[in-house]
């Protein structure tokens, strides 16, 4: 997923969640070539965009977990709900007899989800799976099927390697001057937790909040390339308004 998409639907979200007619006037970081700037100027906000890695070598990792995902993506229909799909981190390996277990999958996926009522699962075993599934359907959620991987559990480093991805690139840093020029200053969290999950990491890199002059803070999970529902995450901190 590319950045201008993720910003781009951010503002297709806004747009029909209160803002009608908005869309992206200028494109800063395009225009500036005398130093970094930020993603997105639309209506009266000011928009920032970064993509959190919540783990080491996430990408080189993400590839291998996308091919293996993106056959069975490609021949199920699109539900009338959210449904998240997690397995651990390290159970998607090479070697494995894939076909028979994405067929096991797209056959639990269409006869036995949409019996599920609305709510978060765990299957400890299921025919012809080897490995556990956390399940996660919501009929209110962006409609699709979205398969990601569980955060190991040791990923005592994401909270560090936030903080250092933050400050070193002074992302928050760019929106400052347009605050004092009196747009509403927006911060766009791209990553592949749960909201639960990202918060506490980031309340744990910044304990006493991102910044004060950030008007919002927004986090929107992505899997391979879906986008999935934006969240308007609560300030906290000595910075909270």
């Amino acid at each position: 997923m590319k950045d201008h998409e993720v910003v781009e639907a951010f503002v297709a979200y806004l747009r029909e969640n209160g803002y009608p007619g908005l869309c992206i006037d200028r494109r800063p970081e395009k225009e500036n070539r005398q130093s970094k700037d930020i993603d997105a100027i639309a209506g009266p906000f000011a928009i920032e965009h970064t993509l959190i890695s919540t783990y080491q070598n996430q990408k080189a990792q993400n590839d291998w977990f996308t091919k293996a995902m993106a056959k069975l993506e490609s021949e199920l229909p699109i539900p009338p709900y959210e449904l998240v799909i997690c397995s651990d981190y390290d159970a998607v390996k090479k070697g494995q007899d894939w076909p028979k277990i994405l067929n096991a999958l797209k056959n639990w996926i269409t006869q036995e989800v949409p019996q599920l009522a609305d709510g978060e699962y765990y299957f400890d075993s299921l025919p012809r799976i080897p490995f556990p599934l956390r399940v996660e359907k919501s009929s209110d959620g962006t409609p699709g099927i979205y398969f990601m991987r569980r955060l190991p559990e040791n990923n005592d480093s994401l909270p560090s390697r936030m903080f250092e991805h933050l400050t070193s690139r002074k992302k928050i840093q760019k929106l400052i001057p347009y605050k004092a020029d009196g747009y509403t200053t927006v911060f766009l969290i791209e990553g592949n937790l749960t909201r639960n999950k990202m918060f506490h990491a980031i309340r744990l890199a910044f304990p006493d909040g991102l910044h004060h002059d950030l008007d919002e803070i927004w986090y929107v999970p992505t899997w391979g390339n879906h986008i999935g529902k934006f969240i308007n995450l609560p300030k906290w901190g000595a910075n909270k308004k």
